[in-house]
């Protein structure tokens, strides 16, 4: 898939280089982009692991409408949001399906207490 640094859309799995929380070093991982409207340079993510656990949504292969999983099943950890600059985007390498996409939104909801 190619790179569009301009434009990301909510449901898009990219990888970027994430900082650490201590801000001493970063690491390359898949995340998903969850905002839904341009914020300009900036976007919303949610990091994706492979580790189950807390406010964790489980996705595998069929719940991507395009792309690759690099492990399955990989888990959505909505407890841990980030707002990063585009230009840390390394590629698109997939795009969540709606239903899964669902699933994600709803348990933002949840835990923002939005409902």
């Amino acid at each position: 898939m190619p790179k569009n640094s301009s434009k990301y859309k909510q449901g898009d799995i990219v990888i970027l280089e994430l900082p650490f929380t201590d801000l001493l070093g970063s690491k390359l991982r898949p995340v998903l982009v969850l905002n839904a409207i341009n914020l300009g340079d900036d976007m919303v993510v949610a990091k994706i692991t492979s580790s189950p656990g807390l406010n964790r949504i489980a996705i595998k292969q069929s719940d991507l409408a395009i792309g690759r999983l690099k492990k399955e099943p990989s888990y959505i950890d909505c407890s841990s949001i980030f707002t990063v600059e585009k230009k840390l985007v390394v590629k698109i390498v997939g795009r969540l399906a709606e239903e899964a996409l669902a699933k994600v939104k709803d348990e933002l909801s949840n835990i923002f207490g939005l409902k």
